[in-house]
This record gives structure tokens, sequence and C-alpha cells, in this order.
């Protein structure tokens, strides 16, 4: 009989986002603070060593839209190193375009189990994906620079706060936020490299202190909040509910507050439960 092995999939948000430039290979140079929700998903990985099965991969849950990045990594896998037919079951509750790295942190689950497994670095994480990286890093903090596959991670970290999570109904998917924010900008992006640096510089120390932040930095939040309105409605909620930060993760669609430890977030998830237009809500304490 085979053995399974039980994996939590993580998750993450941007504290902050800056576009600061577009490099040669067409990709956007990103200056960021990432934080990390631990075990928002899970994955089920069964080895069969019949010769006769193929690998498989089940979802429940949200939908995969595409490919599932799963099978990529087990494509580049097998590339490199000989492993039986994986059965793999995915227990998925965050939906696609919500700008929480959910793909992401399961391609990082998966890669990370099968170079365990293989007793050495059979995949390396900026292979899969611009978020990858991040999710290998081993820190809930980090300063993540380039496309996403440069990761500083935080080693004098701010507390944990709690997070508030409010997925909407509408997606964002990433090639088109970043197509809108060109039409935008053109090439001129708001903020520099270097002030996006000491923004980073700045947000950390306020988040050390817990102090009242208001909205955090995306470049994409004038392009959502033009084309949703709903966006200042949930801001206003945060605020009103004892939040000290909250903005858009990623390039949306999903928005997030930041609490303190000591801040009940009952009231926020009980407002936010008679919002329609929310589709999802988690708690990360």
């Amino acid at each position: 009989m085979s053995m399974s092995f039980f994996i939590r999939s993580n998750a993450k948000i941007n504290i902050s986002l800056r576009v600061v430039g577009k490099r040669a290979d067409g990709y956007h140079e990103l200056k960021s603070l990432f934080f990390l929700l631990s075990s928002m998903e899970s994955l089920t990985i069964t080895p069969q060593y019949d010769h006769n099965v193929n690998d498989l991969v089940e979802v429940s849950g949200e939908k995969v839209q595409g490919r599932n990045i799963l099978e990529e990594v087990i494509a580049l896998a097998r590339k490199r190193t000989d492993f039986p037919a994986l059965q793999i079951r995915l227990e998925k509750s965050i939906p696609p375009g919500s700008g929480l790295g959910g793909g992401s942190g399961n391609a990082a689950a998966l890669a990370y189990w099968i170079n365990s497994m293989s007793g050495g670095l059979t995949i390396r994480a900026e292979e899969i994906g611009s978020d990858v990286p991040f999710f290998f890093c081993g820190s809930p903090w980090a300063i993540v620079r380039g496309r996403g596959e440069k990761v500083f991670p935080l080693f004098s970290p701010p507390t944990s706060p709690k997070v508030l999570v409010a997925v909407p109904e509408w997606q964002m998917s990433t090639g088109e936020a970043y197509s809108l924010l060109d039409t935008v900008c053109g090439e001129e992006y708001p903020t520099s490299g270097k002030g996006a640096e000491a923004e980073i510089d700045s947000l950390i120390a306020r988040l050390r202190d817990e102090k009242n932040i208001g909205l955090l930095p995306n470049d994409f939040a004038p392009v959502l909040l033009n084309a949703h309105p709903e966006y200042e409605l949930l801001f206003d909620l945060f605020k009103r509910t004892g939040a000290f930060g909250w903005g858009i993760t990623g390039s949306g669609s999903a928005a997030f507050a930041l609490f303190s430890k000591n801040v009940s977030l009952s009231d926020s998830f009980r407002e936010m439960s008679g919002l329609k237009w929310i589709r999802k809500i988690f708690c990360v304490e």
C-alpha cells in the first residue's frame, strides 16, 4: 500500500508593490514587501509504484484556470531525476486572479517535496514562476525585487499581524493588470527604484510599531479602484473596525487588512459577510 504525504501550501500578500521599470526581456521590474499567509491550501501526494500508472492531479474546491502549474513542476522534475508516478489531490481554496499567489504556493510546496525526496536540488524556485522563490526563502517577511526572483528575507522582521483577506466576485489576470498599468503610465512609472526602497524601509519601521499606516502602496490600486469603486467601501470598513493598514495584494483582485494581535477580527468579518460582492473571506491569525 502506497504511503501518502500531506503538505501545507502557503500564499502571500504584498504589503507594498511598486513597478519601477520594464526590462529588456519584457518583464516588469518590481520592488515589493511580501508577507506569508501560511497553510492556506493543501496537497496530498501519493507515489504510485505501478509502472502502468500515469501522474494524476485532482483538484477539489476552486477551479484551476488553464494548465495546472503542478503538472509543470512534475514535467520539469522528470527531466532531471527518476521518481514514481504521483497521484496528487489539491485542496484549493484560493480563487484564481486574486493576487494571493496560490498557484505559486502550490508549485513551491510540490517542488520542495520533490527536492527533499530526491535528496538534492532537483528544481530551483526561479525556474517555476515569479512568486515561487519567496515561498522557498523560509521567512514570513521578505523584500522582493526583479520580477520576483530576487528575494531578501528580513532577519529582524516586524511582529506578524492578524490578516483579513477579502476576495471580490471579480478577477484580474496578471497580464490584463500590467497592460492597464502600462496604458496609464506609459514608460514613466510613479515611483523610482530608490523611492520604492525608501518606502519599504519606512513601512517596515511603522509595521514594527504597528502605527496607523492606512492605505498601503500598490501601483495597481488606482487602476482597480477606478474599475471597482467598491474597494473604497471595503477600506472604510477596515478603518472603522480597527485595522492599522489595508490595501490590494499583487495586481488584484483581493484586498486585505492588517490588525494588531490584540484586536478582534469579528466585527470586520461580520460586516464583510454582509457585502454581496465579496466572494470569499480568509482570516489569518
